[in-house]
């Protein structure tokens, strides 16, 4: 991974511009599909609905995952077309398309992926932002057709392009979708054997076992128990971010900041802090963001949500889809110094780590009717953190990644939440944040990555001592 940028942000001289877009005859042999009766996942479905609510209020939504890599010389696209159409047979999440029928959603699945036809068009040239509309033009999620994939041509190298609606991808499989791309494209070209990366998992089947699993759950559950006991403690809904916002809504018009945190060598550095601890990153940035509000707000205690993947195996992990549950994140502050809360931080997280496993949706479901529960608990706080360095292929991956200069996008739209998304690449530690567009909440957010990010460097900076709980955890 690297870091993630909104789509404004994008610049660049005039090039030529390629997309490909299914055919007219894929479009309607996709119109045919059936009704399959694997249910959209619970992220699936809970997007679906989003969306459409912001379209209701004509909104635009922050739903798609631009991803963008460099290429040198002039692209062959008869064989870029070739590669484009394996992939996106290969992965069967491309291969549905859902439909609202009265309170639910069905899915329609397309039964024959190789009639599939992913068809290249060159539009001509153009600047940064008519590339920018011709993204945010990439269909809609009720749309069976809600991805786009393209290059901008110029004289000395081209950029590649997948512009993803969120109802297919999550940020897990980015670098290894542009690594299963370039891989076929150079193999095409040179007439040899493509990496070889695995086959990969079904998402259908993955969404078929969540609806299994949820089915069985109960209110007597140990993890629902404790879902319900964390939404109780932040009355009744996710916890919320510590500084003044200036709205009241759960939903508001986002924008974006990013900083560099660290450097590879300070991010080097801030790991050994952390084993030192006995906690790995994850447990040491929770720990910097404990720190931050308990500076900023005196709050004793830190509550967040933190996403991690689903996927538990290599096969999973060559999976294009949605595949994302949330840890809930609660443990006492106090005067605690960052050894002891990165343990402490890195204990909540391990212990936890199951109920990313029960999808919040379900828990909401269930606990319909508890007077501590409020109907839709949205809004609040998430934190993110995403390391280039993790399986499968995690060293080639992360090495192709750099050297294509591989960087991810998303469009400006409505959030639901301040996001703080924390990458870990070659390049050392980068943030992006989200949060609501308006006075308040920019000096509010400003001020808080100000001390975040002079925390996480004193961490990084510190000579710490041996701690008693170092190396216990890995």
């Amino acid at each position: 991974m690297t870091d993630l940028r909104p789509l404004y942000n994008w610049s660049g001289p005039p090039a030529t511009l390629t997309l490909w877009c299914p055919s007219a005859a894929s479009i309607e042999g996709a119109k045919r599909a059936p009704v399959s009766p694997a249910l959209p996942s619970y992220e699936q479905e809970q997007h679906l609905r989003a969306f459409r609510a912001c379209e209701q209020r004509h909104e635009a939504m922050a739903r798609l995952l631009v991803i963008v890599w460099d290429e040198p010389g002039r692209c062959d696209l008869r064989a870029m077309t070739h590669v484009v159409n394996a992939h996106v047979r290969r992965h069967d999440t491309y291969h549905s398309w859902f439909e609202e029928r009265g309170e639910a959603i069905v899915r329609h699945v397309l039964t024959d992926s190789a009639a599939i036809q992913m068809e290249a068009s060159t539009l001509g040239e153009v600047s940064a932002e008519d590339w920018q509309k011709h993204v945010i033009a990439t269909p809609t999620p009720f749309a069976w057709d809600c991805f786009r994939f393209g290059l901008l041509q110029r004289a000395n190298g081209f950029t590649c392009f997948a512009s993803i609606d969120h109802l297919h991808a999550d940020a897990t499989v980015i670098a290894f979708l542009m690594t299963e791309i370039r891989s076929a494209y150079r193999a095409v070209l040179d007439g040899e054997t493509p990496l070889q990366l695995g086959r990969p998992g079904s998402y259908l089947d993955y969404c078929t076992s969540q609806r299994q699993r949820a089915a069985m759950a109960t209110l007597a559950d140990l993890e629902v128990t404790q879902w319900i006991a964390f939404l109780h403690q932040n009355d009744g809904r996710m916890p919320c971010f510590g500084l003044p916002l200036g709205v009241l809504e759960d939903r508001y018009h986002a924008e974006y900041v990013h900083v560099d945190i660290l450097d590879d060598a300070a991010m080097a550095a801030f790991e050994s802090a952390c084993d030192a601890s006995g906690a790995r990153a994850i447990g040491g940035l929770l720990a910097c963001a404990a720190l931050t509000e308990r500076e900023l707000t005196g709050r004793s205690r830190y509550s967040v949500v933190t996403p991690t993947t689903t996927r538990r195996s290599p096969q999973a992990f060559r999976t294009v889809g949605w595949c994302v549950g949330v840890v809930p994140i609660d443990f006492d502050v106090q005067e605690r110094a960052f050894p002891e809360l990165a343990f402490a931080a890195q204990c909540n997280f391990d212990e936890r780590l199951c109920l990313a496993n029960v999808p919040i949706e379900r828990v909401l479901e269930l606990a319909v009717g508890l007077p501590t529960i409020r109907s839709v608990a949205t809004g609040g706080v998430m934190l993110s953190y995403m390391d280039a360095n993790v399986p499968p292929l995690s060293a080639h991956i992360a090495r192709e990644w750099y050297q294509a200069n591989g960087r991810v996008y998303i469009n400006q739209g409505m959030a639901a939440q301040v996001a703080l998304w924390f990458f870990r690449t070659q390049r050392g530690l980068s943030l992006t944040v989200a949060y609501p567009a308006n006075g308040t909440a920019r000096a509010s957010i400003h001020r808080y990555v100000e001390v975040l990010t002079s925390v996480c460097r004193g961490a990084a900076d510190a000579l710490i001592p041996a701690y008693p709980h170092a190396g216990r955890r890995r």
